[in-house]
């Protein structure tokens, strides 16, 4: 071999056949991790693609940013813009965070010797942040199976489902007899072949059949039952008096306004359809006004749909040919129980109707209040199937440490799982306390729940689609039907209540065929329920271990920051009262202003008195309360003084959203053996399903006004 040449501007030697080059690359991304290798954070990938991303799909148009949607807001003046602001108050608990942050890294400035400044300012050289050298302890995985399952006794067919014909799976859209206008929007939009569950369901949803199917979460339901809704609509009689049609019915406003985005992308290109949204928390006159046109598609809340029914006078249900219930599941339990027996009984009984769920129920005693007219059983997949590409993941949390939950979660967010990130849960307290908590560790984060105004909701899902945070937390409000790309980790502080509740919070991600992740925490009294999901695992699970001392470490930095955490607490508290008490003044001096007038505005009316919606809050509270406030002694006085002036612990945190999935558990358990014993009475109070409340034996109760 020649001798070495110093030259700087020397070309670099060509390599020999026989000379040994060394193996500079890693081992494959492919291969199995046995342990997670710690990375680098790089919390600094959204600040330079500013939402414009690869992997997000651009052409994608949020409800909120079309100028027709922006009406349906509250607020009729010009500055719209300047009421959206104002009136959700968005950045508010994130400036508090920032301010205490800052005051913060001053103090540790002053107090600390004057040291060398580092060459970048990324967030690891910030007081807040935990500095990990790259060879600390790593995470240990192990898998985890479940037992083998005892040969069961062979279910037996039903006689209430008709067999679903054969379809196949091969097919392109092309060859489903769609209309031309259809073929161009789902080509617009990027599809091209069905999924299976669209494959099998529009073909016999175009004969007019009733539908029950199911599907894995993210197959693509709603399009399949989009498409043979829009394409028997293109061929409705035009010299006939404009009616609404098709009534789609989902649990929350956030899914409703995914399906109306839906529909506007379908129907792009066929301007004879019409579509409103009427969902709760959206400006009541716009709506009115809307459903006054009567459009062919209405998509709604069952509450603020049953509010247009009793007070919009030109709006009415009896027309309604076909009747979609997405997460039919949800929507046929205890807590729309009275409102879609409303609902239906207000439908017209000729109509079409079908029901879509990822975990469906197959329980005649539930479907019979829906009164499906020889209804197809379309199970795509199992009603308790996970995504196939979903990476389960469980951490077990000692019985003596579950103050622990906290410090594992910020450990995972810190360490390991940087962006795309859902955490769930279960409380609305204990979500808007890790945003305080994690945005004080410099972590960019969003929260979504139900203490929320729909401005706030729609506007911190939108900053997540667009990248524009890193993590959201949320409750149970996320887990139903939110179609969010990319998400790639789905985190659990707590197991959900049940194995439905899992399998929907996890389905946030992995979704359309791509890989996701879901980590949860296991304490020893979720044992049970952790069985139950090891059975359903196609794939094994796996065990991750997060060494004891890296748990230490984060939970003595939480320690820490409690001080600034409830300081944040405290002035957001005052802040809300101080709103309130304005919006009081408001009220009072708008009605001293109006004078008598005010008296004129009639009052809307409800489908139940006063005394029987009183009587469904008691039997739907998880807790007993009976209405009155208990006469306390002075002992009992003083001591809830002292627990309210000492802050809670990481263990009492933990331990009351313990209880309440305990509360949530006992209470199902006893429905369950209860309509196992009783079910007559409710099939005979369920299958009187007319459109007149006339009809009934009994006599119709006074309708309250609210």
């Amino acid at each position: 071999m020649p001798g070495r040449n110093d030259d700087p501007l020397a070309l670099i030697p060509t390599i020999a056949d026989d000379s040994d080059v060394p193996d500079l690359d890693g081992p494959d991304e492919d291969d199995e991790e046995e342990e997670v290798v710690v990375k680098p954070r790089a919390h600094k990938l959204a600040q330079a693609t500013k939402g414009k991303s690869m992997d997000f799909d651009e052409q994608f148009q949020f409800v909120l940013d079309d100028p027709d949607d922006k009406r349906m807001l509250k607020g009729k003046d010009s500055n719209d813009n300047d009421q959206l602001k104002t009136r959700g108050q968005l950045s508010t608990i994130d400036e508090k965070i920032a301010e205490v942050r800052n005051r913060r890294k001053k103090k540790t400035k002053s107090e600390s010797v004057v040291e060398e400044k580092p060459a970048n300012d990324d967030l690891e050289d910030e007081s807040y942040e935990m500095e990990i050298e790259q060879d600390s302890a790593a995470d240990k995985m192990k898998v985890k199976e479940a037992k083998k399952k005892k040969s069961g006794k062979n279910k037996q067919k039903d006689e209430f489902f008709e067999e679903s014909p054969p379809f196949n799976p091969d097919q392109v859209f092309s060859d489903m007899k769609i209309s031309r206008p259809l073929l161009k929007a789902l080509s617009a939009m990027g599809l091209h072949s069905p999924t299976p569950i669209q494959a099998a369901t529009v073909p016999i949803a175009l004969l007019g059949r009733d539908l029950c199917a199911c599907a894995v979460t993210g197959s693509g339901k709603t399009i399949a039952f989009s498409l043979p809704i829009l394409e028997r609509l293109l061929y409705k009689p035009h010299q006939t008096a404009p009616c609404t049609r098709v009534l789609v019915l989902a649990p929350t406003r956030e899914l409703c306004v995914q399906i109306h985005q839906v529909f506007r992308q379908l129907t792009q290109f066929a301007h004879n359809i019409t579509c409103c949204l009427s969902t709760g928390g959206l400006d009541l006159k716009s709506q009115e006004a809307a459903l006054r046109l009567q459009p062919d598609i209405v998509i709604a809340t069952p509450g603020r749909l049953i509010d247009h029914i009793h007070n919009s006078p030109t709006f009415t249900l009896q027309n309604i040919e076909i009747l979609v219930l997405d997460e039919a599941d949800r929507m046929l339990d205890e807590y729309y129980f009275e409102q879609m027996k409303e609902v239906i009984n207000n439908c017209s009984r000729t109509r079409q109707t079908m029901l879509f769920s990822a975990t469906m129920t197959d329980q005649i005693k539930d479907l019979i209040q829906v009164s499906l007219n020889r209804p197809i059983r379309l199970f795509i997949d199992d009603n308790q199937s996970v995504a196939p590409y979903l990476r389960q993941e469980f951490i077990r949390v000692r019985e003596h440490r579950e103050g622990d939950r906290e410090a594992i979660v910020t450990a995972l967010l810190t360490r390991n799982f940087h962006d795309r990130v859902i955490v769930f849960a279960q409380t609305k307290r204990q979500c808007h306390r890790m945003h305080v908590m994690l945005g004080l560790l410099g972590l960019k984060v969003g929260e979504l729940h139900g203490d929320l105004s729909q401005t706030q909701r729609l506007d911190t899902l939108r900053r997540f689609k667009n990248e524009e945070i890193d993590i959201l937390l949320a409750t149970d409000l996320a887990a139903r039907g939110l179609d969010i790309e990319n998400v790639k980790t789905v985190i659990n502080f707590i197991l959900p209540n049940t194995l439905k509740h899992y399998i929907h919070r996890v389905g946030r991600t992995a979704r359309a065929g791509k890989t996701g992740r879901s980590i949860s925490l296991v304490g020893e009294n979720e044992r049970q329920l952790l069985k139950d999901i090891l059975k359903t695992c196609k794939v094994p699970a796996k065990m991750r271990i997060i060494p004891q001392e890296i748990v230490q470490m984060f939970r003595n930095k939480l320690e820490e920051l409690e001080p600034d955490i409830e300081e944040i607490l405290k002035m957001e508290y005052g802040e809300k009262m101080i709103n309130s008490c304005e919006t009081q003044i408001n009220k009072a001096e708008q009605q001293l202003k109006q004078g008598k007038t005010a008296g004129t505005t009639p009052a809307r009316e409800w489908f139940q008195s006063r005394k029987e919606r009183k009587n469904e809050q008691d039997k739907l509270r998880l807790g007993s309360y009976n209405g009155k406030k208990k006469k306390l002694s002075k002992e009992e006085r003083e001591k809830i003084e002292k627990t309210k002036a000492n802050p809670k612990t990481a263990d009492d945190r933990v331990k009351f959203e313990m209880q309440k999935v305990a509360q949530f558990r006992s209470r199902q358990e006893k429905d369950t053996t209860k309509r196992s014993r009783d079910t007559s009475s409710f099939e005979t109070d369920m299958t009187n399903d007319k459109p007149q409340r006339k009809s009934k034996s009994v006599p119709p109760t006074k309708k309250s006004k609210r």
